[in-house]
């Protein structure tokens, strides 16, 4: 996978989801609503059609979070115990519909 392929989530998540997100933000959420509400609808598609993306490639958990942290994200869903015990996929999922919002 070519880091390339994602760069509106390479942005999002090295711009947003850098090492001290959680002291700009209370939670990932907030995080991705605050990166929407910055940005024009053509380029929240482009986020969205890369989530699918990313979404519909055969990769387990594990890969998953592998290519999110090689696009720069330091959040990770699965050491936040407000998210419960969602794993990268369902986290992935829910950014893409908060995207929708």
């Amino acid at each position: 996978m070519h880091m390339s392929d994602f760069p509106t989530l390479q942005n999002l998540f090295s711009a947003y989801f850098h090492q001290d997100w959680s002291l700009e933000h209370d939670s990932a959420d907030a995080v991705v609503d605050s990166w929407r509400e910055g940005e024009d609808a053509e380029y929240i598609a482009r986020a969205r059609d890369e989530l699918d993306r990313l979404l519909a490639r055969d990769l387990d958990d594990a890969a998953l979070g592998a290519a999110v942290r090689a696009l720069g994200s330091e959040y990770d869903p699965t050491r936040d115990t407000a998210r419960g015990d969602g794993g990268w996929r369902d986290w992935l999922v829910s950014v893409k519909q908060r995207l929708l919002a």
